[in-house]
């Protein structure tokens, strides 16, 4: 996977080149960005009644990146695909074989989006605020799952987990923000919300499921 995002970035900066070069009505770069809602809605409360806490926890991911082209289409309207990673997981904990003890599950996985998105702006000078919308895929792979049970080895789970429910899925996007030049580079703050059809995760013990509502802010630098 980090060859292929290797190669990706390379083909990236050589496509950005030959633009500059042809004047092609694209724009190339990256974007990166700060999750402001957390992947799941977890709970660690009354999953066995209501002494026992709950099995599941989450938080928000750290870290949004990616990469952007963005080609215009008519007047003020243009067309964006990015193709953007981040990393999640989230911890398990589970009564172990009436032993009054539990065991614990952390896992961890990588998401991978690509929406595809309509902008419209209106130039202001240097700043031209903007709206988009348009839908996204996301797919989950490299799932890890370990298990940590007293006195037990177990090998852990490897690109699988007990709570998958669906590697891929689909969402509709909208977002706001602005673009402004300083010299040859473009800087794009957004605010950005995804509705996903369905869950990546979810458990039939209480407590887990992926959150359907996405929000983030994203920088896009683009040349």
């Amino acid at each position: 996977m980090r060859k292929i995002t290797l190669l990706g970035l390379i083909a990236l900066g050589a496509v950005s080149l030959y633009a500059q070069e042809q004047t092609l009505p694209v724009s190339l770069g990256f974007k990166v960005g700060l999750p402001v809602t957390d992947m799941f809605s977890a709970s660690n409360t009354t999953a066995f009644g209501n002494t026992t806490p709950g099995p599941y926890t989450s938080a928000v991911p750290w870290y949004v990146f990616g990469v952007t082209g963005e080609f215009h289409v008519y007047k003020n309207l243009r067309f964006e695909v990015d193709g953007l990673f981040r990393r999640g997981g989230f911890d398990t904990a589970l009564p172990y074989a009436n032993t009054g003890l539990l065991a614990y599950y952390p896992t961890t996985f990588d998401q991978w989006e690509i929406p595809g998105l309509f902008k419209t702006d209106i130039r202001l000078g240097r700043f031209r605020p903007f709206i988009d919308f348009g839908a996204a895929l996301r797919h989950i792979s490299d799932i890890s799952q370990t298990v940590y049970a007293p006195g037990v080895l177990i090998p852990p789970i490897n690109d699988n987990a007990q709570e998958l429910h669906n590697r891929n899925s689909f969402g509709g996007v909208a977002g706001f923000g602005f673009t402004f030049k300083e010299g040859p580079v473009k800087l794009s703050p957004e605010a950005r919300y995804t509705r996903w059809a369905n869950e990546s995760f979810m458990s039939t013990i209480p407590g887990l499921r992926t959150n359907l509502d996405q929000g983030e802010v994203l920088l896009g630098i683009t040349f």
